[in-house]
């Protein structure tokens, strides 16, 4: 939630914000103060996210403190685990950008339509149209490819504990 929160309010909130911060900075005074603003408000951006990433486990413990810690969830492995996350996450942003998608591919069929040719294609703003599919895609892509990528990661984090498990019971091998 964190890094889609500084995701978003960097989309969102940059295009509106820095014409007004330019045109501010380009009226400051000579000491040059208020061209530091617009890279303020993009670093108080950055600083909340972080700050919403590692607060994020407090919150949790406050959240769940009357919870019994003996929650037993079976089996489950590290490539389920990670299943479950990539499958969530990218439910999360195909289902979020899905009723955008679905406006502007209808757009996109009645800018088609309504004109011979390519013509049509010179009207659409292919920015605009990006900010929205590449999200759904990358949900799509992360729901359905979720179980492979999870394999893979699991694989390399298990290679990577049992090098440094090795590695630590054997400190005459760094010698």
């Amino acid at each position: 939630m964190a890094l889609n929160f500084l995701l978003q309010a960097v989309i969102r909130l940059t295009p509106y914000m820095l014409p007004y911060l330019v045109q501010l900075s380009t009226h400051s005074k000579p000491d040059g103060t208020m061209k530091v603003l617009p890279w303020l408000v993009l670093f108080m951006l950055v600083v909340c996210a972080a700050l919403m990433w590692f607060g994020s486990m407090p919150i949790a413990r406050l959240v769940t403190r009357d919870v019994s810690p003996d929650i037993s969830f079976g089996v489950l492995s590290l490539v389920d685990g990670y299943s479950i996350a990539f499958m969530t996450i990218g439910l999360f942003y195909a289902v979020n950008a899905l009723p955008q998608t679905l406006n502007r591919v209808c757009y996109l069929f009645m800018a088609a339509a309504s004109h011979s040719g390519d013509a049509w294609k010179q009207d659409v703003n292919w920015y605009q149209m990006a900010q929205v599919f590449i999200p759904f895609i990358a949900g799509v892509a992360l729901f359905v490819k979720s179980r492979r990528w999870a394999v893979v990661l699991a694989r390399r984090q298990t290679t990577e504990e049992s090098l440094s498990a090795s590695t630590s019971q054997n400190p005459e091998a760094d010698a």
